[in-house]
């Protein structure tokens, strides 16, 4: 887990995908573990976690499971943090607006989130 600690989680997408391919996923439990420590309410962090769940192999069904479930609650409150009247959402920055946007794509496209669900979501800036 040493090397995983102090790897950031920019680089967790890259080597999540090296451990699938190479290392056999035998990583996959210290990769949820880095996650769980982290503050993945933070949009650039949930770039990466979802970046991540699409670079994991779901044959290994605890390990991705728990990722997926990681994104739903932190999208979920950060979704519930910029509500405003009227089911709208105001994203607090452009960039954050844009890091929304390519997490919901990117979740609804790996089922991480139903697509029904959040397919009509209007955020705004």
């Amino acid at each position: 887990m040493n090397e995983l600690s102090n790897m950031s989680l920019a680089d967790m997408p890259s080597f999540t995908e090296h451990d699938t391919r190479v290392e056999k996923k035998a990583h996959y439990g210290q990769i949820v573990a880095r996650f769980q420590e982290a503050d993945c309410s933070d949009t650039q962090n949930l770039v990466y976690l979802i970046d991540t769940i699409d670079q994991m192999s779901p044959e290994i069904y605890e390990h991705y499971r728990s990722l997926q479930d990681l994104f739903r609650v932190n999208i979920q409150g950060l979704l519930n943090a910029i509500r405003q009247p009227g089911d709208r959402y105001q994203a607090r920055s452009e960039e954050e607006l844009q890091q929304l946007a390519y997490c919901l794509q990117k979740a609804c496209a790996n089922h991480t989130l139903l697509q029904e669900k959040y397919q009509d979501l209007h955020i705004i800036r």
